[in-house]
C-alpha cells in the first residue's frame, strides 16, 4: 500500500483556499499532524473487520419520534402574555405585540428587497 503523506505546499494551498494566514511554523506543525493522523489510518487499515458488522452507531438506538397527535392549541391571550413589555424609556415604546399578533421588526432594508427572478445587492 502506498503511503500517504500531505507536504508542506498541499498545507498552504488548503490554508489559503480556506483564506486562512498560516506562519511558516504553524505550516510545520500542522504537516506533521495531519501525516501522523494518515501514519494512523493505515494502521487502521490493517485490522481484520471481515466478521464484524457494519453499523451506523456504536449504541443500539431506537427511534423514539412519536406519532403526530393532533391537540388543542394555547389561546392566543395565553401566548401573548409572554411577549415582553417595553420597561423603560430606552424602549422607545416599541410594542412586542399588537394584541392580537407579536410584531417583529423588518430584517430586510429596502435596498435589499427583491422581486421574484431580480436581484438586487444594494451596491
Amino acid at each position: 500500500m502506498k503511503k500517504q503523506t500531505v507536504s508542506a505546499e498541499q498545507i498552504r494551498k488548503i490554508a489559503r483556499l480556506a483564506k486562512l494566514r498560516l506562519a511558516e511554523d504553524q505550516c510545520t506543525l500542522y504537516t506533521r499532524q495531519i501525516n501522523a493522523i494518515l501514519e494512523h489510518v493505515k494502521t487502521l487499515e490493517q485490522v481484520d473487520v471481515s466478521g464484524v458488522e457494519p453499523l451506523s452507531h456504536v449504541l443500539e438506538l431506537v427511534n423514539v419520534s412519536r406519532q403526530d397527535q393532533p391537540a388543542a392549541s394555547l389561546a392566543r391571550e395565553t401566548v401573548l402574555a409572554n411577549a415582553p413589555q417595553p420597561t423603560s424609556a430606552d424602549d422607545k415604546g416599541q410594542q412586542a405585540t399588537d394584541g392580537e399578533f407579536f410584531l417583529v421588526p423588518s430584517v430586510v432594508t429596502p435596498a435589499l428587497r427583491v422581486r421574484p427572478g431580480v436581484l438586487k445587492t444594494g451596491r
